[in-house]
């Protein structure tokens, strides 16, 4: 079987390199593969041979996915650029500050979302306003318009509470 690569970047970028791999050796890679599927599946699972081609189709979707995870934070936007300049390449790479920030808002996200199931929406925007975003609670007071000790009384509460209900799960 001949089985043709085609580098896309790098040295050898628009190369075509074709290997011509033996039968033998395409045989024991679909036996490897069956072997492995048989061992991975419980008991009474049916596993099936796959085709070279089935596996070849398998690798490349791995290698694809590993590509797509390493360049997500790429802004692809910015690598396109008329013949004769030069790409801006610190534009297309993605620092570690950015990479950072980006997980940081994901937490955010997912903390701000697992409080608002557990807790009223009032209860919910007064935790995250003082406990996430900092501020103090005159200054949240203020925002709603209620008196800072009944808000500081709440909040005491609504924290109890989420302890609580933290403690439980």
């Amino acid at each position: 079987m001949k089985v043709t690569m085609k580098y896309d970047q790098g040295v050898r970028k628009e190369e075509v390199v074709i290997l011509d791999i033996p039968e033998e050796e395409l045989e024991r890679m679909v036996e490897l593969d069956y072997e492995r599927r048989l061992a991975e599946v419980a008991d009474g699972e049916v596993v099936e041979k796959r085709t070279v081609e089935d596996i070849f189709d398998e690798l490349n979707k791995q290698e694809f996915n590993a590509w797509r995870r390493h360049h997500r934070y790429i802004d692809s936007s910015s690598t396109f650029y008329e013949e004769g300049e030069q790409a801006a390449v610190l534009d297309t790479v993605a620092d570690k500050s950015q990479v950072e920030e980006y997980q940081r808002q994901e937490d955010y996200d997912e903390i701000c979302q697992k409080i608002r199931q557990v807790l009223k929406r009032e209860q919910a925007d007064m935790i995250i306003a003082i406990c996430l975003d900092g501020m103090v609670v005159s200054e949240y007071a203020d925002k709603i318009g209620d008196d800072s000790n009944r808000v500081s009384k709440r909040f005491v509460y609504t924290k109890k509470l989420l302890k609580e209900i933290l403690a439980k799960s």
